[in-house]
């Protein structure tokens, strides 16, 4: 991925850097054989290697919420849903389910659970661990289980447990019951149109009481915690590659083909491109857009229509930087920015695109997609550099008073060029920004926690409505509030009491609200998941929310 205007000077550099990295490349890889693959009986590997890009959080379903560490969690449990290729809620340890009213007009949710499934060490798996695993998750509180938010926020008498971070043993009258191994039953506050597809969530998933105790999470960090999925951990190095193995107790073992699992951690894009290039890994997770014209037309490339947005976060909230806590100023920040300039610049075709609200491509509106539809009303940022001048002298901010900004960043190629363009852009109407970069870690922590004044964002779906993006910006989905405010909690308040075309209206006015009158965040673009595979790998399933399942991969031997 480079972005270049002219070929000279810093810009040669780069390009001959490039030039030398694909000839090492292409080298190695015709030096490279498939020899050390352990071969099935089928004609196909029993060994596949995946890379992803950065260290994973603890292994603890209740704790991940990065795309990183669903990238391995995901293999390791077997969850009541989840959401397949097409976006749909697909059933898995859940069979059937019914919704009902009770006496209050409170709904109810009653699931029955398959009998055949198992935990890695031969023991059921019944209805009192994924009660366990939910009421474990809501008493983490949202500081250590992000996504508890999914049950405090919509089942009956949690909130105030997770505010609490109450013991389960406390937790009786949740609306979390099992009624019995194989029934559970789930009653929430008010109607949610979406709620099963919330319980695809690590946070729903279940949980052992004898390995995996309350309030704590480094037990994730033993390989040898028994899981329900198609694969269980033999190694856990969160810094290097995580093992794993098949477990000879999932209900579809026959449909495993896979003996042995690798993720390999490699935050380094053109590393994974030389990885799977050698054949050191079968599938690439994290690639530089570029990646796009160099496989152009090859069966390797793979471009997954996932529901993904890239913003720019802006701290209305620090005290430090008071001329962001001016909607003036964030509205000229975002006017300043020419998006057309930003997708040129990655050079990935229509695996992205220019971005004009939170919300991206893939979510049902009123009458079409969500997005299209309010674009077609009226897009919500747009580039507009001579009024985003006016309202910064409005302000008080000019030639002799610049605005000056910090934007914060975890660096890779793509986010790298990403950073200039805003820089170039800003500087166009008179904003001298400062580029900062940390390690992904402290950077997620730094900005979960407000430490920023303007950042990078950007969010894969986590359940196909827009409120997953939509609840973000309020103040109860944030660790350290850093944009929203009382206005637009209490808008999606009511939104949530509301349901049909009503409820999708209130949502537009929400996000217009957010975006477009008081500039919390910069949509900037969106994107499809771009990964590599080795030739003739079938099974490796993605979805919109860009998760990867490789429960039934096959990789040529």
């Amino acid at each position: 991925m480079l972005f270049i205007r002219k070929i000279g000077g810093k810009n040669m550099k780069k390009l001959a850097k490039l030039l030398l990295v694909l000839g090492m490349v292409l080298a190695m890889a015709a030096c490279s054989n498939d020899s050390g693959k352990d071969q099935g009986g089928d004609g196909v590997q029993t060994t596949f290697t995946y890379a992803i890009g950065g260290e994973p959080e603890y292994l603890d379903p209740a704790v991940g919420s990065d795309s990183v560490t669903s990238y391995v969690t995901n293999q390791m449990y077997y969850p009541l849903f989840r959401i397949g290729p097409n976006g749909a809620t697909v059933n898995e340890a859940c069979v059937s389910y019914e919704e009902s009213t009770n006496a209050d007009g409170k709904p109810v949710y009653t699931f029955k659970l398959t009998e055949e499934n198992y935990w890695s060490d031969g023991e059921k798996v019944t209805a009192h661990h994924y009660v366990y695993g939910m009421l474990r998750s809501l008493g983490m509180g949202g500081a250590d289980s992000y996504y508890s938010y999914f049950i405090a926020d919509y089942v009956l008498n949690a909130k105030a447990h997770s505010i609490a971070m109450s013991d389960v043993a406390d937790m009786t009258d949740v609306g979390i019951k099992a009624l019995d191994d194989y029934t559970i039953e789930i009653t929430l506050e008010s109607s949610t149109p979406y709620f099963v597809n919330l319980m695809t969530a690590g946070v729903f998933y279940p949980a052992r009481e004898d390995y995996m105790p309350e309030h704590d999470m480094t037990w994730a960090d033993d390989p040898t915690v028994p899981t329900n999925g198609p694969f269980q951990t033999t190694k856990i190095d969160r810094a290097s590659e995580v093992v794993m193995v098949k477990n000879e107790y999932f209900p579809k073992a026959d449909e495993v083909s896979v003996e042995t699992m690798t993720a390999k951690i490699m935050s380094d894009m053109d590393a994974q491109l030389m990885a799977f290039q050698t054949g050191e890994i079968d599938f690439a997770t994290s690639l530089n857009s570029n990646v796009t014209q160099i496989y152009a037309g090859k069966e390797e490339l793979l471009i997954d229509d996932s529901v993904i947005n890239y913003f720019v976060l802006l701290n209305s909230y620090n005290d430090e930087v008071p001329a962001l806590q001016d909607a003036r100023v964030r509205r000229a920040l975002a006017l300043g920015i020419d998006r057309s300039v930003i997708v040129t610049a990655l050079d990935a075709g229509d695996a992205y695109y220019e971005l004009h609200g939170l919300v991206p491509n893939g979510f049902d509106g009123i009458d079409g997609d969500f997005r299209a539809e309010a674009d077609a009303e009226e897009k919500l940022v747009y580039t507009d550099k001579e009024e985003a001048k006016r309202l910064l002298a409005e302000a008080g901010y000019d030639a002799s008073n610049p605005l000056k900004i910090t934007y914060y960043y975890n660096q890779s190629a793509m986010h790298d060029t990403v950073a200039e363009v805003l820089k170039a852009q800003w500087a166009e109407i008179g904003v001298e920004a400062t580029l900062k970069t940390g390690e992904i870690r402290t950077f997620f922590d730094d900005r979960d926690n407000a430490l920023f004044e303007a950042a990078r964002h950007a969010m894969s779906a986590d359940y196909m409505d827009p409120t997953t993006y939509l609840d973000m910006p309020t103040s109860w989905s944030q660790v350290q509030q850093s944009w929203g405010d009382e206005t637009y909690d209490q808008m999606i308040l009511d939104s949530r009491l509301a349901s049909g075309d009503d409820r999708i209206q209130q949502l537009h006015d929400a996000e217009a609200y957010l975006i477009a009158e008081q500039s919390y965040a910069i949509p900037l673009f969106g994107y499809k998941s771009i990964s590599l595979a080795k030739a003739g790998t079938t099974g490796a399933e993605t979805n919109p929310q860009g998760n990867y399942y490789y429960w039934y991969v096959k990789v040529p031997a």
